[in-house]
């Protein structure tokens, strides 16, 4: 799942080389309910006919979907790739703090620790010396806005936890339906001018395949299974993954701070796991 999601950012970029910032967010959500409608009724449980479901895939669609995919294609059409998916490593501290106070999770200090010193190496990673200055007003709308998708996929994943049983299949092809309604329009001006070339094809394919289909899915059983907290340290493997990636298919340079921070972030791994031995406390 750490894989499939780092990759987002990549095929993002690439998708943004030949696509609008509506047409890559809206292809993605159609893309990806293409994919998962079917996938519900071969090996889920179809679409159930309730309203308590649809009001579920409602909620999840506009907070797993709508909103994070125009918030994220947005902040990553103006910042590095390596910085908005260093800051998504946020999402565990908000996570965190929303599991502890909506689903009464008990967050030990070791735990606490090794995420402050993951969240330090994240720090180090975003370079906030270049946001500091002249060019750092014109980079603050998009940090928000990647700020905005991190607290979208932060509250998803407690909607995840607290929502009726029901497989993971169907929930997601549902909630991708809803979310495909808002992305068809800005989707379908692809096809009002020339195509875009092979390569943003490739960008947009991927991230709806191995992103919103594989990954999300991952995500949405492993909350439900284990709960949000246990995926916490996920997202800082992620920042290692993200920068990796980066380096090896979109040219990012490897820099100083990259050198310093994922000491750092191993370290926090190292420390959250509480010493238990048991996966439920990672």
């Amino acid at each position: 799942m750490a894989m499939c999601m780092s990759l987002t950012f990549v095929f993002v970029k690439l998708s943004l080389e030949g696509f609008s910032l509506a047409q890559s967010a809206g292809g993605r959500m159609v893309i990806g309910a293409v994919i998962l409608v079917p996938l519900a009724f071969l090996f889920g449980d179809g679409l159930p006919q309730k309203f308590w479901f649809w009001k579920w895939a409602a909620a999840l669609g506009m907070f797993n979907f709508v909103l994070p995919f125009s918030l994220l294609t947005y902040g990553q059409s103006y910042l590095p790739s390596n910085v908005v998916g260093a800051m998504f490593s946020l999402i565990p501290l908000a996570t965190i703090g929303l599991s502890a106070v909506f689903l009464g999770v008990v967050i030990t200090r070791r735990k606490w620790r090794g995420l402050l010193i993951g969240f330090l190496g994240l720090i180090v990673i975003t370079e906030p010396a270049k946001w500091i200055g002249s060019t750092g007003p014109e980079h603050a709308l998009p940090m928000i806005a990647s700020l905005g998708a991190i607290l979208c996929f932060s509250i998803a994943a407690i909607l995840m936890r607290i929502m009726p049983s029901v497989h993971p299949l169907s929930l997601m092809g549902g909630s991708a339906l809803i979310a495909s309604i808002f992305g068809i329009v800005p989707f379908m001006t692809i096809f009002d001018g020339n195509l875009p070339q092979l390569r943003p094809w490739i960008g947009l394919l991927g991230v709806s395949v191995l992103s919103t289909t594989i990954a999300y899915s991952l995500r949405f059983y492993l909350i439900r299974r284990k709960g949000p907290v246990f995926l916490a340290p996920n997202a800082y493997v992620g920042v290692i993954l993200v920068n990796v990636f980066g380096v090896a298919v979109i040219g990012d340079s490897i820099t100083l701070a990259m050198v310093i921070a994922f000491p750092l972030i191993f370290l926090g791994l190292l420390i959250a796991q509480d010493g238990s031995g048991n996966m439920k406390q990672v």
